[in-house]
């Protein structure tokens, strides 16, 4: 082992990060920029949480910077697992900043719950194909965008039942539906998400969990035996209700099975 995989494997371990750490703050800010140790560090946080900060539509410079920030503060110094600490830190950074784009408000302003929209806003072309679904099915009350938004909730609400964290429920199907708008067909969508493990790992879902979901929210491919059946996203838009979705007992089944399981995602 050379000298640059010892620092790599010291940077690595919860030990090594809080003995880097409190030496750093024992030089105080100076320290940041006069120990070499400190700069190889975050280029290490760096290509750690890329993947982090990608999964998010942020530039991994975003997510070293938000490292850098949590790895200040005293609560990553004594805790148990400071990389733990930093990680939640970094993908609440991220989430705070997609979601201050997203709702069209600062980042300061993202961060405190209270005062975010009640629902975000829906821009020109995202969602376009729950628009073009939504648009043959409206029903002269209910506008394509509060269907859009409909569609989204009950989703997510069905995930919930099925014994997924209700959050984490919402952004799955909130990101399945953007990613479905952006390649613009079923087929394009399912072949793109099931190729997309930096969403699956940070999840934590398995291989088999993540196709699960696939199954549960957007359905699978007609073959020469078998027809193709609706899933949830577009049962939904045709009239089904979260509890015509829960009379579907094979339905739930598949739903359960995609509930992500902590730590199954990296045991592939």
């Amino acid at each position: 082992m050379d000298d640059l995989d010892a620092e790599q494997e010291f940077f690595a371990s919860s030990e090594g990060l809080r003995t880097i750490l409190t030496l750093l703050d024992e030089l105080g800010p100076e320290g940041w920029r006069l120990l070499p140790a400190a700069g190889r560090l975050m280029a290490y946080a760096r290509e750690r949480y890329a993947p982090v900060a990608r999964s998010w539509g942020r530039p991994p410079e975003d997510a070293a910077t938000a490292a850098f920030l949590v790895m200040r503060t005293a609560s990553v110094r004594n805790a148990i697992d400071p990389w733990a600490v930093v990680t939640r830190g970094v993908e609440l950074h991220m989430i705070y900043d997609a979601n201050s784009e997203r709702e069209m408000m600062s980042p300061e302003r993202a961060r405190r719950a209270g005062t975010r929209p009640v629902a975000a806003p829906v821009r020109a072309g995202e969602h376009e194909f729950l628009y073009d679904l939504a648009a043959a099915q409206a029903d002269g009350f209910e506008t394509a965008g509060q269907q859009v938004e409909r569609v989204v909730q009950v989703a997510a609400d069905f995930l919930t039942v099925a014994g997924w964290i209700p959050e984490q429920a919402l952004w799955i199907v909130e990101y399945i539906c953007s990613r479905m708008a952006d390649l613009g067909s079923q087929g394009s969508a399912l072949d793109a998400l099931h190729n997309d493990d930096a969403v699956r790992l940070r999840l934590g879902s398995s291989s088999e969990a993540w196709a699960a979901l696939l199954r549960t929210l957007i359905g699978t491919r007609p073959s020469s035996s078998s027809k193709a059946k609706p899933a949830v996203l577009a049962r939904i838009v045709f009239g089904e209700r979260l509890a015509d979705l829960l009379e579907d007992a094979a339905l739930v089944v598949v739903a359960a099975a995609s509930v992500p399981t902590p730590g199954a995602g990296g045991r592939e």
